[in-house]
């Protein structure tokens, strides 16, 4: 355990299937950084990272931080429900209003406590994504307790609507027109939770997932001014192609069961078909 004070959280928000894991792996390869996944889900997941074998690292990780929460919270079935009532995305207006279940509040500060008790790095990464979640955050969670960031992803609506109309994948297939309505809508709501945590006086990044990887340098250049933080150790790397470490994502994309991996080209862009100038026009709002 690591009783360290003055740690930093990097917050990453945005809809699903923008590249939130990848950003997450790729800041937990800077010096003194630990990527922590999607841990919006970790009373849903029973405190246990899914599809990791016992003897993981990952799964040993997640266990003695699990270990220490079942003491001070023990229905993690209840929590789970209590969760979903306090971060969905209707539940913009309670926590705008900060009318959030006392219960839900105690039990969040106390993730973020034991989690941070845990870790010996000074710089934690989430990519929980919900903005609702977001807000809570920062509303509940003191300064004592973590110093919050945050980073706004967007990626090209045309690949993540596509993305959304698959099937087999955790989140059930959206069909074309609602995947483009969701897509807009979370968006619209990330722009809002953004425009309330810059009054709050937070720190916060807007970036787009086709500048992180064709525009790598510029773009971690940008990170490092709008949140403050030195990222040469991890530019180094990319420099040099070295493959990265996962870390210890407890949920989100497939890649976080990789042990390492080596950040790729975009593919060729393929000829544009009326449904994807439907899309690109409908959500320019928020991709312009």
């Amino acid at each position: 355990m690591f009783l360290v004070k003055n740690k930093t959280l990097i917050y990453i928000i945005g809809a699903g299937r923008s590249g939130t894991t990848i950003l997450d792996i790729l800041l937990g390869n800077n010096d003194d950084t630990i990527s922590l996944g999607e841990i919006n889900r970790y009373f849903k997941r029973n405190g246990v990272p899914p599809k990791r074998d016992k003897k993981d690292e990952v799964y040993i990780f997640w266990a003695k931080i699990k270990e220490r929460l079942k003491k001070q919270l023990p229905d993690f079935d209840y929590l789970n429900g209590l969760f979903k009532r306090n971060e969905f995305h209707t539940r913009i207006f309670k926590s705008l209003f900060k009318l959030n279940d006392t219960e839900y509040k105690k039990s969040l500060r106390l993730q973020y406590i034991a989690v941070k008790n845990q870790v010996r790095q000074s710089n934690l990464i989430e990519s929980s994504k919900y903005p609702v979640r977001a807000l809570n955050i920062s509303n509940y969670l003191s300064t004592k307790d973590l110093e919050i960031k945050y980073i706004y992803l967007k990626k090209d609506p045309i690949s993540v609507v596509s993305s959304f109309q698959k099937k087999g994948l955790e989140q059930p297939a959206k069909n074309f027109f609602f995947a483009n309505v969701y897509y807009l809508c979370v968006n619209l709501l990330c722009v809002f939770v953004v425009f309330i945590l810059k009054r709050k006086k937070h720190k916060i990044s807007t970036l787009r997932y086709e500048d992180l990887i064709l525009r790598t340098e510029d773009t971690f250049r940008k990170l490092s001014i709008d949140l403050e933080v030195d990222l040469r150790s991890l530019e180094n790397k990319l420099v040099k192609k070295e493959a990265l470490n996962t870390g210890f994502l407890f949920d989100g994309n497939r890649i976080r069961l990789r042990k390492t991996l080596i950040l790729q080209p975009l593919d060729k862009k393929n000829k544009k078909n009326s449904k994807d100038y439907f899309t690109r026009m409908f959500n320019y709002i928020i991709y312009k």
